[in-house]
């Protein structure tokens, strides 16, 4: 299988394709530090598994361009967080598999392997998350005219991405760690039921938010 490998860390591009060069059914198709040189990378090259560091900005943007571009492509998210919204938002966006933080090299090799096959071996953790999210998809279906709730903090969020800042100048503006802010706009996508950054408007038309409620003086 040819593989793409797409993280903008140097030492940990070359690192994670030095060890996939010794597989002897893996053929390094190419390496990426941006989402554009990925995108770009995919529609250029044959490659069967793209291979992304979802430590990057806008990680999952770039997993769904990925497989707008190119549908036959497994993107196999690198890096994430078993019991985290991550692992939500890696399946919204069309991940095929998943290698946590704590896997060590035989895990990632065989996710790529089960990617190209098909499949999407999990640990339980992970499974256990994609089936409250489904839960909690189907109640939200059957209580349509319930309002939506955003806590104080993703109202903050929520306004800053409706003046069109990324990620990291979200995080600067509310003195936040990035990954801090990738969960708040996956937790504001999925009450709003956008499946992106460019829906939030008419999310917003649509639903009824219940006010945050001030907080308790004392």
């Amino acid at each position: 299988m040819n593989v793409l490998v797409v993280t903008e860390i140097r030492l940990y591009r070359e690192g994670v394709a030095a060890a996939l060069r010794v597989l002897p059914d893996v053929e390094l198709a190419a390496s990426a530090a941006t989402s554009a040189a990925a995108v770009t990378s995919a529609r250029r090259i044959d490659c069967d598994v793209v291979l992304l560091d979802m430590g990057m900005e806008d990680s999952t943007r770039t997993a769904r361009a990925l497989v707008a571009a190119r549908p036959h492509i497994h993107v196999v998210a690198l890096g994430v967080k078993e019991d985290g919204p991550e692992i939500v938002a890696c399946a919204e966006a069309g991940v095929a598999g998943y290698v946590s933080r704590e896997a060590g090299f035989d895990d990632l090799a065989e996710a790529l392997r089960a990617a190209v096959r098909g499949e999407a071996p999990c640990s339980g953790k992970v499974a256990a998350g994609l089936i409250r999210h489904i839960a909690h998809q189907a109640r939200l279906r059957q209580h349509g005219c319930t309002p939506i709730q955003l806590t104080r903090r993703e109202r903050e969020v929520l306004r800053l991405l409706e003046t069109e800042m990324t990620n990291k100048e979200i995080a600067r503006a509310l003195d936040l760690r990035l990954s801090t802010v990738k969960n708040h706009v996956h937790n504001i996508l999925t009450k709003l039921g956008a499946s992106g950054r460019a829906e939030i408007p008419q999310a917003l038309a649509r639903l009824d938010l219940d006010p945050v409620p001030e907080p308790a003086v004392g």
